[in-house]
This record gives structure tokens, sequence and C-alpha cells, in this order.
């Protein structure tokens, strides 16, 4: 069975998924409906084409401290997916499943 952790920051969330090879993430979409993705942020499990062509950090950290928005790779959609970090219930990796209970801020 899987050790439980609990996640509050949206930082330490994309740490976890950048370090598993792939995720699955449950969360509330904007228009109330339940989603779970199967996701991603390796680029080898990415299409080249769908790679992005330049990663602007502080670009990626005021999406995330502004509005709580992260951006993954959804494997099943094949796109690129926003994901509301405030909004997620839980992370599983192949080892451990996390509980996000978010916090203000990053």
């Amino acid at each position: 069975m899987p050790e439980e952790d609990v996640i509050t920051n949206a930082i330490d969330f994309l740490s976890k998924i950048s370090q598993e090879e792939e995720v699955n993430i449950k969360f509330t979409k904007k228009d109330g409906t339940i989603r779970l993705m199967r996701c991603t942020l390796k680029f080898d499990k990415i299409p080249k084409n769908k790679r992005p062509k330049n990663v602007d950090v502080s670009k990626i950290l005021k999406l995330i401290k502004d509005n709580m928005i992260l951006h993954v790779f959804d494997l099943e959609k094949h796109d690129w997916r926003s994901v509301p970090f405030n909004r997620v219930e839980w992370l599983r990796t192949p080892t451990a499943t996390y509980k996000i209970k978010a916090k203000k801020g990053v």
C-alpha cells in the first residue's frame, strides 16, 4: 500500500511531478466537474512537436504565484493542460499518494 503525504504548495507539487515519468492527479475543473488526469513533465514522454521551444522559469513562477495555475502534459489528450493547484485533491506517483492542501502563495 503506498504511503500518504501532504503537499501544501505548488512548487512542491510541480517538483513531485517533474521527478516521475508520469503521475495521476485528481482535481475539480472550473465548471465543477471532477477530472482525473495522467500527466508528465518529462520531455522524453512528450512528442517533439509539443515540447516547449524555451522554458521561462520566471513566467512559470509568476503564473503559479498569481493564479495558482500549473501546466502539465496530458498523456491521454496528448496536449498541454492547465491545472488549478488550489483545486487539486491528490497526486499519485508509482510509490506514493499525496493529498493536496493548498496554502496561500507559492
